[in-house]
């Protein structure tokens, strides 16, 4: 459940990144290209996706640890942006790969 919700968390901070005027367009991935031609739809669709996953991380654990672990996420996912961006290994087969990956963990620990 957690691994779905940060995967969801970091798309929408790719969608923010995309969005993003200070980012040349080469550094943008090549499948988010025409998300960033409607910067404000990109946002609009980043942040709903943050604030449904809020609202799951709230429900799960409660409205104030909730909000602090989505702080936690949401600097945790930026920081991956950033560190893996510039090395090109944010493509659409690694973060299949990485969802695929976590959710068979998640299933057979928990």
């Amino acid at each position: 459940m957690y691994s779905t919700i940060f995967i969801g968390i970091f798309l929408g901070t790719l969608l923010f990144f995309v969005a993003s005027d200070k980012v040349k367009a080469e550094s943008k991935p090549r499948w988010l290209q025409k998300m960033a031609r409607k910067p404000v739809f990109a946002r609009i669709l980043g942040t709903l996706i943050f604030v449904a996953c809020w609202a799951v991380v709230a429900c799960l654990q409660g409205l104030g640890s909730g909000t602090f672990a989505m702080v936690g996420y949401l600097m945790a996912s930026y920081s991956l942006l950033v560190l893996l961006r510039p090395l090109h290994t944010v493509n659409t087969t690694s973060l299949a790969a990485v969802a695929v990956a976590a959710l068979l963990l998640e299933t057979l620990i928990f």
